[in-house]
């Protein structure tokens, strides 16, 4: 198994006017995640945007300022964030902050038999 990690990437077509719109960026999911209720694949490319409010339920990138350090989480009812897919929490050790809210989750067609 790979270490799991986020990639920022440039979409193309369609998905492409989306970038930059309302500071929203795509980041690449590469490497295998660990199985979790989320169903991450490699490949999967998420749609981020920055600057909104983040609220208990959603889907964040959180990282410490270096892009090898993006991380996917999920926000607790306490507001405190839950890694997912392999991806770690933030530790006490180093400040963290949140780089954006997952807007959208793409994947391509027929990636392990699912077409979402």
């Amino acid at each position: 198994m790979s270490a799991v990690m986020l990639e920022e990437i440039e979409m193309e077509g369609q998905a492409s006017q989306f970038a930059n719109r309302k500071n929203t960026f795509f980041l690449a999911l590469r490497g295998t995640a660990a199985e979790d209720s989320e169903n991450l694949q490699e490949g999967d490319v998420f749609a981020i945007t920055e600057g909104v409010d983040v609220e208990a339920g959603d889907m964040v990138v959180w990282w410490t300022g270096v892009a090898r350090t993006l991380a996917l989480a999920r926000v607790q009812e306490d507001l405190s964030f839950k890694g997912v897919g392999g991806f770690p929490p933030p530790s006490d050790e180093q400040p963290a902050k949140v780089r954006g809210v997952v807007v959208g989750r793409l994947r391509q067609f027929g990636s392990n038999g699912d077409s979402s």
